[in-house]
């Protein structure tokens, strides 16, 4: 890289979302914040999402084939909140409004928006990996505007 500083800045100019993933298989359940997601088709419908290999969230993800992306609005304060730092004691959605999608898997009741995802296609990335679902449901919740962010630099988040 010629200017790693320089190309951060640029980078962290970006402009995403918040989303949470929610994700099932079996008796396991688990959610993750994330911000990079994007629609990448309109027939079928699908979208891109991206998780750190880090994240348990991404193993149910692989095992399922499905989880529901929920779309925070900026006025998710509590859900950011929430996920920014989940509890510890063993269930992720305890005191939080949660509905049933598809498979079973948690919707977020307070979110703006969801979509419940089918996984076409994954690709590992650097420290991360690339999913494309397709988007098999999906409704509006809440409402409201959704939360759109840009970071200081592109190397972190």
């Amino acid at each position: 890289m010629r200017n790693k500083k320089q190309i951060g800045k640029a980078l962290g100019r970006v402009p995403s979302g918040l989303f949470i993933v929610t994700a099932a298989h079996e008796d396991h359940e688990d959610a993750v914040l994330t911000s990079w997601v994007n629609q990448c088709a309109f027939e079928p419908p699908a979208l891109s999402v991206v998780l750190a290999t880090t994240r348990p969230a991404r193993l149910l993800v692989e095992a399922s084939g499905v989880f529901i992306l929920n779309i925070l609005g900026k006025e998710s304060n509590s859900l950011l909140k929430h996920f920014f730092k989940p509890p510890t004691d063993g269930d992720i959605f305890k005191g939080l409004n949660v509905s049933k999608g598809h498979k079973g898997i948690k919707i977020l009741d307070d979110a703006v928006a969801c979509l419940e995802c089918e996984v076409k296609n994954q690709q590992k990335c650097g420290d991360h990996i690339l999913y494309t679902a397709e988007i098999v449901g999906g409704k509006s919740l809440k409402g409201g505007e959704p939360y759109v962010h840009v970071r200081d630099t592109g190397f972190s988040y």
